[in-house]
């Protein structure tokens, strides 16, 4: 027996030897382009995992010759990621950083994946326990996936009801309830190993253009940014967030130019963030392929005053070789000290050999299909969605639903890449025949401007019902509904009709129609969200939650009516 567990410790600190004499001899050899590689973040589509794709060939390519330290995946399913993930660690020297947007649950890229509804209905519950919950289960699915790097939470404050692009991605306008939730969801995710991303440093929610369009200004002085925007960012940095995103936006109280984005000002990332915040994780830009940081540099320019400014990863730069030479030529020439690169590779280093890719790089995908989208996944997706509903409207006693009534219902549909509706609609049909209520269903669209047809339709119904879809859409610009909508359900009040309206995303649209008489904030379109939407109609939840954000005067943040489920 003794024998045995001698040779046991031997071959044990022989394999541990192995493995850490393997990283030191990878570090040691390494050029200087070749560590400057390792900062750079390429992209994958994920749908296609045969070795003939052009995908798998421009990425075989930039991991062989480039030697690129990681790739960030966006759409797929997630067999097909786990298989194209192997085939790439296994040709890739230095285990690569995988990475992904699962803000709200897997299923935000993987066709197959989980999903839970957007943060700011988590900011309704008020209870960070969902959002620590949350983050667990996107952990251990990024476990799973072999992902090791989660761009998320979302810590924008999101204090401008015209934001287009966070808007229902924050958890609120209170910087507290922001902080809160993403410290909880932090935590969640870090607890399963894997590296959280705070996102969009110094503060992406008072800004009403998108940055996937143009290049948003925040027009505020230090007093306002430490009162507010800084607040969760400072928060997250004390609760030990592994990584911070910069956004890009012009902070013209600190950078001076403003055409320079605060994702290439070194005065906003090395003084502010790492400097005066002390951070000292991980850095990451936003992608590089967006408008806000194109439109006034060239690929070149932009790879060096990253480095400039302080990040460690370069994501999607349009032209990683270009990037990689741009860095190298920099470095060089004197422009970037050798030392500046030196401590961005050993933080990159050090979180793969944290996230133990030395010992195992490669996806079990025989985990997939019982780990991903699991029951306990869709379980919490329900409780966090019913915990969300907000009745912030309901005259006369509006809801539950009545027996025996007529319902018109009239979905608005502001999406472009599926139709959410029909769950609705469906679910709804369901239980009106249940209450013996006769109904009528349309549906529309944004292209559809001539709606007074609907006047004529609504007439003959005791009660007029309004789910809104309308979510956030990267350079879409807008989260609102057109006018045509906005005029057609003040129109169906002046019927003196009952008038009830679901919004499955923004919640500010109300502000358009506030004489309607019952007004529900469900903050998001996953089926969760939909399917506690309908129940909220219909007595069978507690409606519990609270506003997030400041409507108008009246509907103001921690406002919600409270209605028992029927017995």
């Amino acid at each position: 027996m003794k024998k045995f567990i001698f040779l046991f410790i031997i071959i044990f600190i022989s394999i541990s030897f192995g493995v850490k004499n393997r990283e030191n001899n990878t570090e040691s050899k390494l050029s200087l382009r070749e560590k400057i590689a390792q900062m750079i973040i390429s992209h994958s589509e994920g749908f296609d995992s045969s070795e003939s794709s052009q995908d798998y060939l421009r990425l075989k390519k930039l991991i062989t010759e480039e030697k690129i330290g990681g790739l960030i995946f966006f759409k797929g399913n997630a067999m097909e990621q786990a298989i194209l993930t192997n085939k790439l660690q296994s040709i890739s020297e230095i285990p690569l950083l995988i990475s992904a947007d699962y803000e709200r649950g897997t299923g935000m890229r993987l066709s197959d994946g989980s999903v839970f509804p957007n943060n700011m209905a988590l900011g309704a519950t008020g209870n960070p326990d969902y959002a620590y919950r949350m983050g667990q289960i996107i952990g251990e699915e990024c476990k799973i996936l072999g992902v090791q790097q989660n761009y998320a939470p979302v810590m924008d404050v999101n204090n401008n009801p015209n934001n287009p692009i966070i808007n229902v991605r924050s958890y609120g306008d209170n910087t507290d309830l922001v902080s809160k939730m993403g410290i909880a969801f932090i935590k969640g995710l870090q607890d399963k190993g894997i590296i959280a991303t705070a996102k969009h440093f110094p503060g992406h929610g008072d800004t009403e253009i998108d940055s996937h369009n143009d290049l948003p200004v925040l027009p505020f002085d230090m007093y306002r940014m430490n009162s507010l925007e800084l607040i969760p960012f400072k928060n997250s940095i004390q609760a030990n967030v592994k990584s911070i995103m910069i956004a890009h936006l012009s902070f013209p109280e600190l950078e001076k130019n403003p055409k320079l984005p605060a994702s290439l000002s070194k005065a906003i990332v090395n003084n502010l963030l790492i400097e005066e915040l002390g951070y000292k994780g991980l850095i990451v830009t936003d992608a590089l392929n967006m408008s806000g940081v194109t439109k006034n540099f060239t690929v070149e320019e932009i790879a060096v005053k990253c480095v400039e400014a302080g990040n460690d990863l370069i994501l999607m730069p349009v032209g990683e070789k270009q990037a990689i030479d741009a860095i190298e030529k920099a470095v060089l020439n004197g422009k970037i000290p050798e030392e500046r690169i030196d401590i961005s590779f050993n933080k990159i280093i050090n979180v793969k050999k944290e996230s133990g890719l030395f010992e195992n790089k490669l996806v079990n995908t025989d985990l997939i299909s019982t780990g991903i989208n699991s029951q306990k996944a869709q379980t919490l997706a329900q409780e966090i969605a019913d915990a969300s509903i907000t009745l912030v409207k309901n005259n006369e006693n509006v809801l539950p639903l009545k027996e025996n009534k007529d319902y018109i219902v009239i979905s608005f549909i502001n999406t472009t890449d599926q139709n959410p509706s029909e769950q609705f609609l469906d679910g709804l049909e369901d239980r009106l025949k249940k209450i013996n209520s006769g109904y009528k269903m349309f549906e529309v669209t944004a292209k559809n401007t001539d709606l007074d047809f609907l006047i004529n339709e609504a007439s003959d119904y005791d009660y007029i019902i309004i789910p809104v879809f309308s979510r956030v859409t990267f350079k879409s610009g807008t989260v609102g509904i057109p006018d045509s909508q906005i005029r057609i359900i003040k129109q169906f009040k002046s019927l003196n009709k009952n008038v009830i309206v679901i919004s499955f995303g923004n919640p500010y649209l109300l502000k358009g129609f506030t004489e309607i008489d019952s007004y529900i904030a469900a903050y998001g379109d996953s089926p969760a969200s939909i399917n506690a939407g309908l129940k909220s109609l219909f007595g069978e939840i507690n409606i519990t939650g609270k506003l997030p954000v400041t409507i108008n005067e009246v509907y103001k943040t921690g406002y919600g009516i409270t209605l028992n489920k029927i017995k």
